[in-house]
């Protein structure tokens, strides 16, 4: 179901596999041969270590007689790999390399990555997808190898953030392809939304303070559906952020996986990652930065469910596997980061569902790449990704599956017809005023996803048709939502009109979710339309200054970030004092599930120290009010905001904080910013001279040497560790200061908490001692070229049509160096990372080994690489 009214407040991990606390009664047990945990009754099996000329795998798929067709992420092609029969000799599988696959390389760091990224195999067709295009492969004569390649259309790379996945439409013909935010929409594709796309941010939003996804806009991450010859292309949605897969159920409805950007944690607009359903022009809402839509904006589609923190990689339906009946109802759900796969049981909600998510496998590590279902009904998948080590698993049924009958659902058909029928005029101008005679009536229908349906199908026609028909409109449900669509399609002219018809809705007379909706109604008319004059402003604030505050925490934000547009008189005061009642809201998680795991463990941390989210959405709507402080006011913001500056929460969240801050203090008046002063004071950075030396003597390391120390052994062979030692050689490596374990260390690189349950010991090492090979996206920096020849290297931290900034100094992301945006020449990703080589340089032996446990325990005192062996 699409929730229409969810607080934006921090969202965590709520979901763990835990074998002392299973769903429903459940009982989950540890596989020894892989180190999986899952539920009593499957078993998984390690069918091949993928050696490291064939790359790390990310993308699958079975062809027509049953094969497995993988891609490794960067260079090492595409390869066959066929599953031998139990006793043969030669093993579980015979891989084969498949030759001729285009390799058009994209510059990662120091990686070139080439691979395919997604698969779908037809009858007599292979499609693929890579960072640069979408092909068909086809084996021409017969003879079992493929032998004709086409590109069929030339795609944008986005890196970690491009096309990925292809799965069949729901009419078993067309494909769908999905795409992450970084690639840009492909040329010569028509969409089923109006192509009216905009930020639509009330209040002028910040950039992410790392630099994440700085200047992309919308629509964002797409889905597009493909003619089955390829040929013509049709985005059917947008608004993602990264879904990497989808998957399709048997009533015909398409469902996806999207992440969430783990640097956000803390701050009102983070969005956990979530699986949502795929309607018709649907809209969910990403943007960069602060901009980011919550999931109750009418203008927008809502998620079936919440998972949490984490990475979604594959999805698929259960439904064709030989697993117990009520497994084979469920869509399972694959995470990267945590080496989870869950299960989601869909219930009907209105014409679109609602589900619940429980843990099926998990293990460490166990980066999951890709997941299907084979002919055989078992489960496989493959972990790797970002030159990982890679393997391939199957999990299956011991009792194999049973003979009960597939569960349809079908009880809400009737609503989903009616949707269906007004999808049916999406991206057709044509429908004149039949189209608008057939949609119009469901403007105020009681579903969501109807409501929205049937909003798309009137913008896709002539204004000159509806307009006159919008201003007469009488339900002021209808109303509102006829006025969501003048803001986005009409002239701007409208604004006056749009205003006089809004102010005659009677606002304390709506619905909670009909509140919300014409409160996302004024900040389009305020956004896309002719401004109001100081006397219409305060009409409308007005209409809304009575009810606020509600009592609600989301009408209570968004009455707050409206009047806060307006200037309204008494919006600083009643914000202020909302700031000193309102309290940190979080979910009520099992401490001790949390405590089983690494990053739980990490969540907890964060939660204890995290500040009230719901006060920094005030805090972020206030900082532009010119109007209606006094000193004492300004002193109170300033002191919560300084108090602020101390939690914590995601890599970003620091940033947002002071960014708010600083735009506060840039919207001062000079009188007020001079008494305000002392409470001006930056977050202390870390001191690099007071930062501990390792001992020595110095080993020099470099990978293969790093590496041969620790041999061929394993995580759990790493024994009788010095804690203490470890976590001050942290610190001595300069480690802390741009990397956090337990909750410690700065922001500029990942968190490492769960890095030892994500990558091996050699992963590691090479991470450490040659950090330019693989740079995660998130993190890359970028080489401006001025037009004087001048040249900065570091993190963009904001680019607008003004300036750019970049933070050449990976300790301090708060030293920028800003340019005019009109001297740029160039801007490119630099392919060294900004983490300096020989960091271990000077430790001897012990100290790399004691650094590594650290690691690998994710600053646990009492993980077993410290423990003594029993005697």
């Amino acid at each position: 179901m699409r929730t229409s009214g969810l607080p934006i407040a921090l969202v965590l991990f709520a979901v763990t596999v835990s074998a002392q606390s299973p769903p429903d009664g459940e009982r989950f047990v540890l596989d020894a041969d892989t180190g999986i945990t899952l539920p009593e009754g499957f078993d998984a099996e390690l069918l091949y270590t993928v050696p490291k000329d064939q790359g790390s795998w990310v993308a699958l798929c079975f062809d027509p007689r049953g094969r497995l067709i993988v891609s490794d992420q960067d260079d090492k092609s595409v390869f066959r790999v066929t599953l031998l029969p139990p006793d043969d000799p030669a093993g579980a599988v015979r891989v084969e390399p498949l030759p001729g696959f285009p390799q058009v390389p994209v510059k990662w760091g120091r990686r070139m990555v080439s691979g395919a990224l997604g698969f779908l195999h037809t009858s007599d067709t292979l499609w693929m997808s890579t960072m640069r295009g979408f092909y068909r492969v086809r084996d021409t004569d017969g003879d079992d190898a493929y032998d004709e390649f086409t590109l069929v259309k030339q795609l944008h790379p986005g890196w970690e953030h491009s096309a990925h996945s292809i799965v069949h439409a729901p009419d078993g013909k067309s494909m769908l392809l999905v795409s992450g935010n970084h690639s840009a929409l492909p040329e010569g594709v028509r969409s089923l939304q109006r192509p009216v796309w905009g930020e639509d941010s009330l209040l002028a939003p910040l950039p992410d303070p790392q630099g994440h996804a700085v200047g992309i806009g919308p629509p964002g991450g797409w889905v597009c559906r493909i003619a089955p010859d390829g040929s013509d292309w049709t985005m059917i949605a947008s608004g993602l952020r990264n879904a990497v897969d989808l998957a399709v159920n048997r009533e015909g409805e398409v469902f996806t996986y999207d992440s969430d950007m783990e640097f956000d944690i803390g701050s009102p607009w983070y969005r956990p990652t979530r699986v949502l359903h795929v309607t018709s022009a649907a809209e969910f809402g990403w943007r960069t930065g602060s901009a980011k839509w919550p999931d109750f904006y009418a203008d927008s589609n809502g998620a079936v469910c919440d998972i949490g923190p984490g990475s979604p990689t594959a999805i698929s339906f259960g439904y064709d596997a030989r697993f117990p009946a009520r497994y084979r109802e469920r869509l399972f759900v694959c995470d990267w980061t945590f080496g989870t796969i869950y299960t989601l049981e869909l219930r009907e909600a209105g014409s679109s569902y609602t589900a619940t998510a429980r843990p099926f496998l998990s293990g460490e590590p166990l980066n999951i790449a890709a997941m299907r279902f084979g002919p055989d009904g078992h489960m496989y998948f493959v972990v790797g990704g970002r030159n990982t080590g890679s393997k391939l698993y199957r999990v299956r049924h011991a009792g194999g599956g049973d003979d009960a009958a597939p569960a349809t659902l079908t009880k809400n058909q009737a609503l989903r017809d009616l949707r269906h029928r007004l999808e049916a005029l999406h991206g057709r101008d044509d429908g004149g005023a039949a189209a608008i005679d057939a949609a119009w009536p469901q403007l105020g229908h009681a579903d969501r996803d109807i409501r929205y349906a049937a909003r798309i199908a009137v913008e896709w026609q002539d204004v000159a048709l509806w307009r006159e028909r919008a201003f007469a409109e009488s339900d002021a449900r209808a109303a509102i939502h006829a006025m969501i669509a003048l803001c986005r399609c009409g002239d701007p002219t409208l604004g006056l009109r749009v205003r006089q018809k809004l102010l005659t809705v009677p606002f304390g007379e709506l619905s909670r979710d009909d509140r919300l909706a014409m409160l996302r109604a004024w900040s389009l008319c305020l956004i896309r339309l002719d401004a109001p004059t100081p006397e219409q402003g305060a009409a409308i604030a007005a209409q809304l200054e009575p009810h606020f505050p509600s009592g609600d925490r989301v009408l209570d934000g968004e009455l707050c970030r409206v009047l806060a547009a307006l200037d309204a008189p008494s919006v600083v005061r009643k914000t202020l004092d909302l700031m000193k009642v309102t309290t940190v809201q979080a979910l009520d998680y099992d401490e001790r599930m949390l405590q089983r795991h690494e990053y739980g463990k990490a969540i907890l941390q964060t939660m204890a120290n995290t500040p009230n989210t719901q006060n920094i959405l005030y805090a972020y709507a206030l900082r532009r009010v010119p109007h209606g402080w006094t000193l004492d006011d300004r002193k109170e913001y300033f002191a919560w905001l300084k108090d602020a500056l101390e939690k914590s929460g995601g890599k970003s969240f620091s940033g947002y904080v002071r960014a708010i801050r600083d735009d506060a203090i840039a919207h001062l008046p000079p009188e007020d910013a001079a008494t305000v002063a002392w409470l001006l004071g930056e977050v202390v950075t870390v001191d690099l001279g007071a930062l501990p030396q390792a001992k020595g003597p110095p080993g020099g390391w470099t990978t293969s040497s790093a590496q041969a120390l620790f041999g061929d052994a394993q995580r759990g062979e790493l024994r009788e560790r010095d804690f203490a030692n470890g976590k001050q050689m942290f610190s001595a490596g300069r480690c802390v200061v741009c990397h956090r374990i337990a909750g410690n260390g700065g922001y500029a690189g990942p968190d490492l908490g769960s890095v030892g349950k994500r990558f091996s010991i050699a992963d590691m090492l090479t991470a450490i001692c040659e950090p330019s090979a693989t740079i995660s996206e998130q993190f890359v920096a970028s080489v401006v070229t001025m037009k004087d020849g001048e040249t900065l290297v570091g993190r963009l931290i904001y680019r607008n049509a003004d300036e750019l900034a970049v933070a050449c100094n990976p300790f301090d992301l708060s030293q920028l160096e800003k340019r005019p945006a009109a001297a740029v020449a160039s801007i490119e990703n630099s392919p060294v990372s900004m983490m300096p080589p020989g960091t271990i340089a000077l430790m001897n032996a012990d100290e790399l080994k004691d650094l590594i446990a650290y690691l690998v325990s994710g600053g646990d005192e009492d993980h077993a690489v410290f423990r003594k062996p029993k005697r």
